[in-house]
């Protein structure tokens, strides 16, 4: 199996203004393209919704906006370039996904709305290197992760607002949500991603020893907030360190050094599929 992210560039086809950043325009989209090319297929993607089901993709807010007016609006003129990304788990998704910019479009640049804004299509980037938020692995190259010694720190880049679901409590309605990136939280949402891909399922093991094993060292960490279906929803954007409190050696340490790499391709947190915990493991 391999994993992939594909930067897709856009070019603006006429003037418009349109609300804050989010990811629900992009996610409605991607799935209008699944549809688009196997009505059947984008039926099963949609059964996998659920409580704690994981999408087999990520999408992202649209990135390299201008700054948005003091409305918070923001103004798009005809040509503004910027770009989205989107990762893919599942390697009949992405041949349906790359199928749809290929087949039948003549000379014409592929077009794709998000809401009130009209984007041509100019270049779409999966080429490791040719875009830092580009790329594909296998799942053989990333278990290649465990014959590896782990690091002294891990580093980890929040792009976009990310937060994870306490669930809800006794007697109470609405979900609980946490936006510190705790060790315990960032491994076990990683390591549930893990089991999704692979069957493998070392959750309850990653988040003990990611508990204890792990301090987080926290750089320019803050609040953001993402607007979907007309609600802000808050997460953390900035870097964390992790650093383990005894240099060691052994399979569970090599387990979060896959997993590390892992998030680039499935995410952080909540709503991964809809522009949040857009993250990336960064080397330094």
């Amino acid at each position: 199996m391999r994993l992939y992210s594909s930067v897709i560039r856009l070019l603006n086809l006429y003037p418009v203004t349109i609300p804050p950043p989010g990811g629900g325009h992009a996610h409605a989209a991607f799935l209008d393209i699944v549809r688009s090319v196997d009505p059947d297929f984008s039926q099963r993607l949609h059964a996998t919704r659920g409580k704690g089901a994981r999408q087999p993709f990520t999408v992202s807010p649209v990135m390299g906006l201008p700054r948005p007016r003091e409305t918070s609006e923001v103004y798009l003129r005809e040509g503004w370039e910027c770009w989205l990304r989107v990762t893919i788990l599942d390697e009949t998704l992405f041949r349906l996904f790359i199928e749809y910019f290929l087949e039948g479009r003549g000379k014409e640049m592929p077009r794709i709305r998000l809401g009130d804004a009209h984007f041509a299509v100019s270049e779409i980037l999966t080429t490791p290197g040719s875009h830092p938020w580009a790329g594909s692995i296998t799942l053989e190259d990333l278990q290649k992760r465990l014959d590896e010694p782990p690091p002294a720190s891990i580093t980890i880049e929040l792009h976009s607002p990310t937060s994870f679901s306490l669930g809800k409590r006794e007697g109470e309605e609405e979900e609980h949500y946490e936006l510190i990136p705790y060790p315990k939280l960032v491994f076990g949402s990683l390591a549930t991603a893990w089991k999704a891909l692979s069957g493998e399922d070392l959750r309850e093991a990653v988040e003990k020893y990611a508990e204890a094993s792990l301090r987080p060292v926290l750089h320019c960490l803050e609040r953001r907030a993402l607007t979907l279906k007309n609600h802000p929803q808050l997460g953390s954007v900035g870097r964390v360190e992790y650093q383990f409190l005894q240099p060691e050696d052994t399979p569970l340490a090599r387990a979060l050094n896959l997993l590390a790499d892992l998030a680039f391709y499935t995410g952080l947190g909540r709503k991964t599929a809809q522009g949040m915990g857009m993250v990336r493991r960064m080397v330094e």
